[in-house]
């Protein structure tokens, strides 16, 4: 019986491992921002992990833009899209102040749309019950 290879397969110290081994070319992920976590200790305290990317509250603005307030939900859109490019560039003040925005337009057209609603349900009872 004749033996095809050694197992595992031995792999250079370059990390091609399977590339080198079939031939293959790799491919990255072109496009998409990379973004790291940096891990610090404190002594004394246990590990940090800082995020090195700031929330841009898009699906909230998705959502207030659709069911509570249609102009405050555009304004929170451009916020949210503005906070998603500052954190592709990287630059952290920026995608805050503009998250900020969006988070405070989000809550503004939250709370508009929940009253809105709340009035709307009261009058239709009151018209139904015939007191309208």
């Amino acid at each position: 019986m004749a033996t095809h290879g050694t197992y595992p397969p031995t792999y250079n110290d370059d990390q091609q491992g399977f590339q080198q081994q079939y031939g293959q070319q790799q491919y990255g992920q072109q496009g998409y921002a990379q973004f790291t976590n940096v891990v610090t200790t404190t002594p004394g305290m246990g590990p940090t992990i800082m995020v090195s990317h700031v929330n841009d509250y898009m699906g909230l603005s998705i959502f207030t833009l659709l069911c509570c307030c249609l102009p405050l939900g555009i304004a929170a859109i451009v916020n949210s899209c503005e906070a998603q490019d500052a954190n592709a560039q990287g630059d952290m003040v920026r995608a805050q102040a503009a998250s900020g925005r969006a988070r405070t337009l989000n809550f503004i057209a939250l709370g508009l749309g929940i009253f809105s609603w709340i009035i709307g349900v009261i009058l239709l009872v009151l018209m139904f019950t015939g007191v309208l």
